[in-house]
């Protein structure tokens, strides 16, 4: 295997620290003893690339014993944005199955036979309704009574892995692609962590190695990166959408346009629709910058919609203007909505708020019934705190 640079440089809250991802560390021996002489399949997608380039995927099968690969939602090259059918990957030859059918989401028994491991490299973004740990845990609930091990090549929270925001989702409401577990909106935790809660909470007996990223902190959110930045998903071609779609991503249960179109350089930067006017596009504008919401403000916006709901239509609304720094998403998200619910009510599809994105019936109900935020607060903060004692078994970091 060719050897690998032991240096990368991350910049992180204005720091530089040197980071290894678990891809990273694929030259060690300590790791590559855990490949060497296993039929291999892989879970991975576009973004499973080393610091050098090199795709998890050539890796594997240039040095191993590689047999199939497994693609998540938006496939094995993260172009799609609808089911993903399988297929077979153009330079190795192998089969690929994808995980994301309308007929299931989960390996089948027999995609699983001669199979020893599943190495899993993907690019999580920190919150709760992204769906890349429902995968994961549906690959491990079908691997358990199998015996094929789950070795998990772990990433940095591109969030952070302190701040703890959103409603704990209800227990009723777990199982769901976008709401499998029991975690907060913005959980702060990598797949790894999440990986080993669940196989202990939900007692699924797993052989489950993972491979920590050297050199991360919890405290660190990543502003730039040493490397270049792989969309994980068709909507977030740029670094900075990823707090764009923590911020308002729940907002897409509306009827609002939220800038998804061909190229998808407004997605998350804009909200609005068709039904809104001009001049309430500026009434809007002025009701979200009174909500005195942290490090973001709001200026009117029209944009020509190029895909997605409202494809080909004019839309009105907002730009938001993000500074970079910390925002309270559960905050956010509580205000804008209940603002777009007191504007809008009579043609907003208030009816379609998804209990599962926002994590609780109760908390869309407080929304439509127009309970202001630091009510709410009140149940969101002690549940913060339980989590944070719930999942500090399973931090690596």
């Amino acid at each position: 295997m060719k050897n690998i640079s032991l240096f990368c440089l991350l910049f992180l809250s204005f720091k530089v620290l040197a980071i290894d991802y678990g891809i990273d560390r694929l030259w060690q021996v300590e790791v590559q003893s855990k490949l060497v002489g296993k039929r291999l399949a892989v879970l991975t997608h576009a973004a499973g690339q080393d610091k050098n380039g090199l795709h998890l995927i050539d890796i594997l099968f240039k040095n191993y014993n590689l047999k199939k690969i497994f693609a998540p939602e938006h496939g094995l090259r993260t172009l799609a944005d609808e089911w993903v059918q399988d297929g077979t990957d153009e330079s190795t030859g192998l089969p690929v199955i994808s995980l994301y059918k309308r007929s299931t989401k989960a390996p089948s028994p027999k995609d699983l036979e001669n199979i020893d491991a599943i190495v899993i490299d993907l690019q999580d973004v920190g919150v709760r309704y992204y769906t890349y740990f429902s995968t994961i845990a549906e690959v491990m609930k079908a691997s358990a009574p199998l015996n094929v091990e789950i070795i998990l090549l772990d990433r940095p929270n591109l969030l952070g892995g302190e701040r703890l925001e959103g409603k704990v989702l209800d227990s009723s409401l777990a199982g769901g692609f976008t709401s499998y577990h029991t975690v907060p909106t913005r959980h702060g935790m990598t797949l790894g962590e999440l990986s080993l809660m669940i196989n202990s909470e939900k007692q699924m007996g797993v052989k489950l190695t993972i491979i920590p990223v050297m050199g991360w902190e919890r405290e660190n959110q990543i502003q730039n990166l040493d490397r270049p930045w792989i969309a994980p998903s068709p909507a977030l071609i740029e670094i900075n959408q990823v707090g764009l779609y923590a911020i308002w991503g729940s907002l897409e249960n509306f009827n609002l346009a939220v800038g998804r179109g061909k190229t998808n350089e407004l997605a998350f930067k804009v909200l609005g629709a068709p039904w809104i006017s001009e001049e309430e596009s500026k009434l809007l504008a002025h009701e979200l910058n009174q909500l005195g919401l942290s490090s973001v403000t709001f200026s009117p916006f029209s944009w020509n919609v190029s895909r997605a709901i409202y494809n080909g239509q004019v839309a009105h609304g907002v730009w938001l203007h993000w500074n970079g720094e910390e925002v309270r998403t559960d905050e956010f998200t509580y205000k804008v909505s209940s603002t777009l619910v007191r504007l809008f009510k009579n043609r907003l599809n208030v009816e379609n708020m998804s209990h599962r994105t926002y994590g609780s019936v109760t908390m869309v109900n407080a929304i439509k019934n127009g309970i202001e935020w630091e009510t709410y607060k009140k149940v969101i903060d002690p549940e913060l705190e339980l989590f944070k004692v719930r999942r500090k078994p399973f931090l690596l970091y």
